[in-house]
């Protein structure tokens, strides 16, 4: 793929060559210092360049068919439409499931441009412990345990496995 500066010098060249494409090709490689063999373009590219250059005043490629792709104009939509659902819902949480389903698109679709596009991730909030003030007896108790270990031995805390299994840990000590 050429860029706009060398796309520019080949025809600054083809018109001072006396519109020799194999001798503008020639000149091209030495200027870019590219083996003799290989080049950019073949002469059948190179009058091809010419001739849209002649037609449109660019150097720019044209436009190619096919499908566009989507993913980048439906980022902003995808974006307000989680805004709005975190705004209805009372946490203050919203679902990609439930923007694809507001949106009419698959919900894969939704995931990978929130992902790939606006750098958006998933997680679930979830309480895995309450500290009510009853249990103000049990925690002191239980720091006082902990800090007579570390007195003890002061590696001894890098050696605790830490889970949400509270009656696991409780049973042991």
């Amino acid at each position: 793929m050429l860029s706009a500066p060398d796309k520019a010098l080949l025809v600054k060249l083809f018109y001072m060559n006396e519109e020799s494409a194999t001798i503008v090709l020639c000149k091209f490689r030495v200027q870019k210092n590219m083996k003799s063999g290989k080049g950019p373009l073949t002469p059948a590219g190179l009058l091809k360049l010419v001739k849209r250059f002649k037609e449109t005043g660019k150097l720019e490629d044209r436009a190619r068919a096919g499908r566009s792709c989507l993913k980048e104009a439906r980022a902003p939509c995808i974006a307000l439409e989680m805004e709005a659902i975190a705004s209805e819902a009372a946490s203050g949480t919203s679902s990609a499931r439930e923007a694809a389903r507001r949106l009419g698109l698959p919900p894969s679709s939704v995931r990978n441009i929130l992902r790939r596009i606006l750098q958006l991730y998933p997680y679930k909030l979830q309480s895995c412990h309450e500290l009510l003030p009853a249990d103000t007896a049990q925690r002191e108790a239980f720091a006082k345990w902990a800090f007579s270990k570390m007195e003890q031995d002061p590696t001894w805390f890098f050696n605790i496995l830490w889970t949400d299994e509270r009656s696991s840990f409780l049973a042991s000590w």
